[in-house]
């Protein structure tokens, strides 16, 4: 089936131009007017005559011209790139008001100067000072990223601004002088700088005023979620002798990985990278958790094992049973949550749905890694009271041979909890240096450093 079309004349001299998405808008370079209504109808372009007729008193520059849209009618100035509804402040420019114009007033009307342009750029050429003002936007965009990384306010990331860097450079080449999509590119790009530079307050305060509504407008951090005065005492008893302190790493990590410097890239970025490491770390704890379990299961098959190795084996073997299933939910559930959109949702619900807050959501996260513990101790208890059992033997070579035993586990564990607490605290320490350079006989340099406990 196929669906024929007549042509419908256009009015005399108006012309149709078809925008690169496909739409279309009509202009009249004799009228200086652009008009996106369908005037090839002519009770639509019977509409139209009377404006035309009304605003035709006023006698547009060379430049300037009218866009009409229904019953509004913006006016444009192609030569100093701005627009207005105020037909005397843009038709009565010249060079010296353009220059006395306020930085803010001016960053607006150029605001709706691109904005027309990028919905109407087929019946003009790219105005000279597009490309100039895009390399010179993209310049500072690149600088404050680099100077202010994750918490520049910029509206495009560094790998944006070196993708649209070189998409510039390639739009100068002379085989792009009469593009299109050229035209529309800039404009579009210029039309976000200037409504960026907007919500900046363009132009309007001081150094000073500027810092401070910054602050004004930085975001609260997530973190301040906690429990109750009443709560936190037994929250930290708690976090510290039943969870090892592991909570606190995780805490930590969600204080790095929530917070908002003011750009979605930043925040959606900082989400993967929360999500691979639960997801990372949660993978080795199920392999240990694995060989944990099939070592204590082989205990408990022992025949002569006592009451309280057993106990002490089979609590293992629930608490590695814990440590697995909650692991493997938890890679489930974050490895299919991605998305920064996700994120949001993740962080109120730790914040607002759980009575204790972020200390409560990083007990949870903790208790792949502090069922493991757990399923250590126990398991290791187990052991000891599976050779404990064989002390009181009559055999002379047995029992020498289980206080042998007994002492070798006794200097392990001397060594292991050496290490264990060793580096526990050394997080806690802060190196903090002072250099006091002396010149010695032999004319070399000495340095003298001293640690404090911070």
């Amino acid at each position: 089936m196929f669906l024929s079309v007549e042509p419908r004349p256009l009015p005399d001299g108006w012309n149709l131009n078809v925008h690169p998405r496909g739409w279309i808008y009509f202009s009249s370079k004799k009228l200086k007017a652009v008009a996106d209504q369908d005037i090839r109808d002519p009770d639509v372009f019977s509409q139209l005559l009377p404006l035309l007729e009304e605003h035709d008193s006023f006698d547009l520059k060379q430049g300037v011209e009218m866009h009409f849209h229904y019953h509004m009618c913006l006016y444009i100035n192609h030569t100093y790139c701005i627009a207005s509804y105020d037909c005397h402040e843009v038709n009565d420019l010249d060079d010296d008001s353009y220059r006395s114009f306020d930085a803010n007033i001016l960053n607006r009307r150029r605001r709706l100067y691109w904005n027309f342009l990028w919905t109407h750029p087929v019946h003009e050429k790219c105005p000279p000072k597009a490309l100039t003002d895009a390399c010179d936007a993209l310049a500072w965009f690149h600088t404050d990223n680099l100077v202010s990384g994750a918490r520049s306010p910029v509206p495009f990331s560094k790998a944006e601004c070196e993708e649209l860097s070189r998409v510039v450079g390639e739009l100068s080449q002379p085989h792009y002088e009469n593009s299109v999509a050229k035209v529309a590119f800039l404009a579009w790009f210029l039309r976000e700088v200037c409504s960026f530079r907007d919500a900046e307050s363009y132009g309007l305060h001081t150094l000073k005023e500027t810092h401070a509504i910054a602050g004004q407008r930085r975001p609260k951090p997530v973190m301040s979620s906690r429990p109750t005065p009443a709560l936190l005492p037994f929250i930290n008893f708690i976090i510290t002798f039943l969870f090892f302190g592991i909570p606190r790493t995780y805490l930590l990590h969600m204080k790095s990985s929530f917070e908002y410097g003011g750009r979605f890239a930043v925040m959606e970025k900082n989400w993967q990278a929360y999500v691979e490491r639960l997801v990372r770390e949660y993978s080795h704890f199920l392999l240990i958790s694995t060989v944990l379990l099939s070592a204590t299961v082989s205990l408990l098959t022992i025949n002569d094992i006592s009451r309280g190795a057993q106990a002490a084996a089979t609590v293992s073997a629930f608490s590695a049973l814990g440590s697995i299933i909650v692991g493997v939910f938890s890679i489930w559930r974050h490895q299919a949550k991605m998305k920064a959109s996700n994120s949001w949702n993740y962080i109120r619900y730790a914040a607002s749905m759980n009575m204790l807050g972020f200390h409560g959501h990083a007990m949870l996260l903790a208790l792949p890694p502090v069922l493991l513990v757990w399923a250590i101790i126990s398991f290791t208890v187990s052991i000891f009271a599976y050779m404990v059992q064989h002390v009181g033997d009559d055999d002379v070579w047995a029992r020498a041979w289980t206080w042998t035993a007994l002492a070798i586990f006794g200097f392990i564990s001397v060594i292991v909890l050496s290490a264990l607490h060793t580096f526990s605290v050394i997080w806690t320490y802060q190196r903090s240096e002072t250099w006091s350079w002396t010149r010695s006989g032999s004319g070399k340099m000495s340095k003298e450093s001293e640690f404090s406990n911070v």
